[in-house]
């Protein structure tokens, strides 16, 4: 088995094992995992806040109550999915994947998403409260 196949055979088994971590073991029961640090040192919820919650909800087929904990996971679990296969295709047939190039605007676009909605899930305003990681 060559370097590359045997890194993707075990990241894809951390992958799956991490998975099956959050699958049963519940976010929402205290002490299971660690806060997050933006949270803890600020009382603010960070754009990554609330993923954790989401991701076991999706796990059980709970896209609803996974938006809710997190909406910004619509657009990041697609994302995630479509780069670990794109890399695990790569590493195991050894050949590059052809070269994705980004319009220069994406970039840009998507820190201002990530810092609007963290401003916005952190605002009093009870209109935004949806966006809360609660």
């Amino acid at each position: 088995m060559s370097t590359q196949r045997a890194v993707a055979a075990w990241t894809a088994t951390g992958t799956l094992a991490a998975a099956a971590v959050v699958a049963l073991a519940d976010p929402n029961q205290p002490g299971r995992y660690p806060s997050c640090p933006t949270r803890l040192l600020t009382g603010l919820d960070c754009p990554a806040c609330g993923t954790l919650r989401g991701l076991h909800e999706l796990s059980r087929g709970h896209i609803a109550a996974a938006l809710d904990h997190n909406v910004l996971l619509l657009a990041a679990v697609p994302f995630g999915l479509w780069l670990w296969f794109r890399w695990a295709r790569t590493a195991t047939t050894g050949t590059p994947a052809p070269a994705v190039v980004y319009p220069r605007w994406v970039m840009p676009v998507m820190v201002t998403v990530a810092v609007t909605f963290t401003v916005a899930r952190n605002l009093s305003i009870p209109a935004l409260t949806w966006l809360d990681a609660a």
